[in-house]
């Protein structure tokens, strides 16, 4: 007996993308995930909070360029091993995965023609499409899938994804076209959870899984997706171009629809804004001191594309490193901040300030989390309980050494930097020095997040619907580093707490909506409480694009989602 695809879609509703991705700084384009945000103060709400798509003024047709901003150099452009938004933007064109999300988040196929699930909800079986080409001409089958997601659960893999597959058993090619996911248990996520572009197994044979970073393919992807890579010159740009044999074409009405697809590395704002405004690039989403301007002086000439934020930008305290493993000193980094302040005046009140980890948005949101407002006194209180005194400089100190910290933040972005100073002088002003060091992105987690060389870093992260998110950052089995000395999950505060870790397993198995809200309420309130994360603010977003661009959707929380650039076209 099997369940049928309708009945996992309607319970598919209760899911969403999980984790995206781990991306720095102002907002980018990525797979759909539906944003908002939670706030402490008063209500703000985006002024389109619907699903729309753009009224074209004619028909799509094939053709033109379309210039895009990418804010830095890619990690790498391998859909498994990537962590940022920046590889995301080229890969997530370039390759397919199982399915896509529809504007209500119910799951459709992309590769995948059928699916459905065994009675006793231990077995996942995926129909694929057939006679599927990657963008070499080879076709492709369920060895592919299945070589893609063993080598995520592979003990040798480098990648942050392996607590996606956590509950997966195997993964087997019943025929050419047909996979089985062999689960331990129920697993809720199931859809999100093997969501990745697929790999062309045969271009990896006789490679090692561990050293898969370092494989051509990493830097030069070859998959079945709507645009095929061309080049990337580091520090420049990348290019891709339409896939005229896209498997999907003729049910899209002939889609993708521009010819060529420029990427430009922007990684000051203020340089990408002159380009928005100049036409040299069609779309980005400027920092929020500038979208009331734009909304006003730009009226009719940029297309604005408005939205809440289902993610964060947060701030990373490394659990495992003294002072910082006192849960006391965490919470008084915390308490020391007015949050709502920063966002007045980094993010002009473009946002809201996140109460916890889910954000009001999902169905899984706790209403009465006991947060960690802005208090001081408090913050110096739990310094002294600690064990800090303050000296004749005004520093907290401790067995003779000041309570000096060093943050990390990507360079080139005014939103962080002005974030960054005003923390910094928050923290001051209670008597913890933090030493602020902007860098490029990649360099910061190479050299500082992954080896644990690191007191605090700003990033940000994009959650899906679902809150098995939380999985990702907050389980303890994603904190420990490898043979390396790294941690290349998403879990790079090393965080680890027994409570939170069975709570998010338990949330995993549980089916029933009810259930699962009460199981992630109680592990949002042991995050707030432990204080792994300092949760900065969640966006109201506004994306802007020039008037030539045409079909743009605006996906809940994910705004002009490239997930959707197959939909858009150039009118000239």
């Amino acid at each position: 007996m099997r369940k049928n695809r309708r009945s996992l879609a309607a319970a598919a509703l209760l899911l969403a993308l999980s984790l995206v991705l781990a991306a720095c700084g102002s907002k980018q384009s990525s797979p759909p995930a539906s944003n908002g945000g939670g706030q402490q103060g008063g209500t703000q709400t985006p002024s389109t909070q619907t699903p729309s798509t753009q009224t074209p003024s004619g028909g799509p047709k094939v053709g033109g360029e379309l210039n895009l901003r990418l804010n830095q150099d890619p990690d790498n452009l391998n859909p498994i091993l990537s962590s940022s938004a920046y590889g995301s933007m080229i890969y997530g064109l370039v390759y397919s995965s199982l399915f896509e999300f529809d504007l209500d988040w119910s799951p459709k196929g992309d590769l995948a023609e059928d699916w459905w699930t065994s009675e006793d909800g231990l077995t996942f079986t995926v129909k694929l499409r057939e006679g599927v080409k990657f963008h070499d001409g080879a076709e492709l089958t369920s060895e592919d899938v299945v070589f893609t997601m063993q080598a995520i659960k592979h003990p040798d893999y480098t990648g942050p994804r392996a607590s996606s597959m956590a509950s997966i058993e195997d993964i087997v090619a019943v025929d050419k076209y047909t996979v089985e996911f062999k689960l331990k248990e129920p697993f809720a996520p199931i859809f999100t959870n093997i969501n990745y572009g697929i790999l062309q197994a045969k271009l990896f044979e006789g490679s090692e899984i561990g050293d898969m970073e370092n494989h051509p393919v990493t830097w030069n992807p070859v998959g079945t997706g709507p645009y095929i890579f061309k080049e990337y010159v580091r520090g420049q740009y990348a290019l891709l171009e339409r896939n005229p044999n896209w498997f999907r074409s003729e049910e899209e009405g002939g889609a993708p629809f521009i010819q060529t697809i420029r990427m430009k590395v922007i990684p000051d704002d203020q340089t990408a804004l002159a380009a928005l405004e100049n036409g040299e690039i069609d779309v980005d989403t400027p920092t929020p001191s500038e979208v009331k301007r734009l909304l006003t002086e730009y009226e009719g000439r940029l297309i604005p594309v408005q939205y809440e934020r289902n993610g964060w930008g947060y701030i990373l305290i490394n659990t495992t490193k003294e002072p910082l493993t006192d849960v006391r000193v965490r919470q008084a980094l915390t308490y020391a901040l007015d949050r709502e302040a920063i966002v007045q005046g980094a993010l002009d009140g473009e946002a809201v300030v996140p109460p916890g980890p889910i954000p009001p948005v999902s169905w899984a949101y706790k209403d009465d989390l006991q947060t960690i407002g802005y208090d001081p006194a408090k913050a110096e209180q739990l310094l002294q309980e600690a064990g800090f005194t303050k000296g004749a400089d005004g520093i907290y100190q401790k067995d003779g050494k000041p309570l000096e910290l060093n943050l990390y933040a990507s360079s080139g972005s005014s939103l962080i930097e002005a974030l960054t100073t005003m923390a910094r002088q928050m923290w001051q002003d209670v008597g913890i020095k933090v030493n602020v060091n902007l860098m490029d992105f990649n360099a910061m987690n190479e050299n500082h997040l992954q080896p644990g060389n690191y007191d605090m870093a700003f990033q940000a992260f994009n959650l899906g619907l679902d809150p098995d998110s939380l999985y990702a950052l907050f389980h303890g089995s994603l904190a420990k580093p490898n043979a390396a000395g790294l941690v290349t999950s998403f879990n790079r505060m090393r965080y680890d707490n027994p409570e939170v870790n069975a709570l998010l397993e338990e949330g995993r198995r549980e089916s029933d909506k009810e259930k699962r809200k009460e199981i992630y309420g109680q592990a949002q309130q042991l995050i707030v409480n432990d204080a792994p994360v300092i949760l900065m603010y969640s966006n109201l977003y506004t994306d802007f694009h020039t008037p030539r661009v045409k079909g743009v959707v605006n996906f809940p929380g994910a705004g002009a989602t490239l997930d959707y650039l197959y939909k858009w076209w150039i009118e000239e």
